[in-house]
């Protein structure tokens, strides 16, 4: 009797098995089902924006990326007032221009006067002045090691992401005595692009200390996007959104 019910339930497994694997197979089988760009044009004529809404969005974007000129013009043009205290984006925006004119240390003396207590910020503002140091011809070796020493090394002790930054700008040192840093595998730190780097970092830091907020309204309705077209990938053909740059719709046919 006891073998009789051993079977009756590895057969009970048995058939469960089967079934889930024919469950399985149907799903697979199950075409994804296809939405027209007709039905997906009207779908989206019939979603109103309001064009104060656009530029809200437009102008939390220039406000979080720190634009300053742009903000007073774009107030101007559009009647649009920040959704912020202004003093504390113009003193930010103040910080940015610094270092985008290349006076670091000015950008550093506001940074310490508005607030010094932002890691992020403090750590790259003092990695930029290590390499200005080290680009500057008239300096030596030993006086950009010094300053990395006492300015730099702190901050890689309490945060690992910063000690690889630290190690890979340390590099430089080694072609400062020739002056000539064409075979660095990190020149790219003694080029234009970097202070735009460090401008970017420093603001966004400054921008989430003050806010709270991580990017801007538009970067988040941009991931949202993506991920919702991700999740409907999965069940439907549809004129998903490939370009973002241009907002240009693309129409896969079903298989």
């Amino acid at each position: 009797m006891e073998m009789a019910g051993n079977e009756e339930d590895v057969m009970a497994e048995n058939e469960e098995d089967v079934i889930i694997e024919i469950e399985e197979d149907v799903e697979e089988e199950l075409p994804k089902l296809l939405i027209t760009s007709e039905v997906w044009e009207d779908c989206l004529k019939a979603v109103k924006v309001q064009k104060e809404d656009m530029n809200r969005l437009v102008m939390n974007l220039l406000v979080t990326k720190g634009y300053r000129e742009a903000v007073d013009i774009f107030q101007k043009e559009s009647g649009t007032k920040p959704q912020v205290d202004f003093a504390s984006f113009t003193d930010r925006a103040a910080v940015i221009e610094a270092i985008l004119s290349g006076n670091t240390e000015e950008a550093i003396e506001k940074l310490n006067v508005l607030n010094p207590e932002i890691p992020e910020a403090k750590f790259h503002l003092k990695l930029q002045k290590f390499i200005d140091i080290v680009r500057k011809e008239t300096t030596t070796t030993d006086e950009a090691l010094a300053f990395a020493t006492k300015e730099l090394a702190p901050f890689g002790e309490q945060n690992e992401a910063f000690r690889g930054e630290f190690k890979k700008s340390l590099l430089l040192l080694c072609y400062k005595k020739d002056k000539d840093f064409s075979t660095c595998p990190h020149k790219e730190l003694l080029s234009n692009s970097q202070l735009f780097k460090t401008a970017t970092i420093v603001n966004e830091a400054m921008h989430t200390s003050q806010t709270g907020e991580k990017g801007s309204k538009l970067e988040h309705l941009l991931k949202m996007l993506i991920w919702t077209q991700e999740q409907l990938d999965e069940k439907r053909v549809y004129p998903c959104m490939s370009y973002l740059s241009n907002g240009q719709l693309k129409v896969t046919p079903p298989e």
